[in-house]
């Protein structure tokens, strides 16, 4: 690999899903949500638009954590994605919708 290849990943290649767990707890619905780099470049730097998210609801803030404004949360504490998916759950009365925002490509 090279420099060169990062050129070929992009922002998209971050992929979201996010699917409805069974409840634990009266009220609130648990969901798994799993972010898969589909590059073969190392994304840095993570962060995810995640508006709404409540961090109080038992997720490692190693794992999600929202920057100080409450719209962007960082993945993997702003640390290495490799191609791979990662899967986290959360819990909340609805979905918070995870988008891609920014990422440093990674190639070497």
């Amino acid at each position: 690999m090279s420099r060169k290849n990062a050129e070929y990943c992009r922002l998209s290649d971050l992929a979201v899903t996010q699917i409805s767990l069974p409840p634990k707890m009266e009220g609130y619905k648990e969901y798994m949500v799993m972010v898969e780099n589909r590059c073969i470049c190392t994304q840095t730097n993570v962060k995810l638009a995640c508006g709404g998210f409540n961090a109080s609801m038992g997720v490692d803030p190693n794992v999600l954590s929202m920057d100080d404004n409450g719209n962007l949360c960082s993945l993997n504490g702003g640390g290495r994605i490799s191609m791979a998916a990662w899967a986290l759950t959360t819990t909340s009365s609805s979905p918070t919708r995870f988008d891609p925002e920014s990422s440093t490509m990674t190639c070497s």
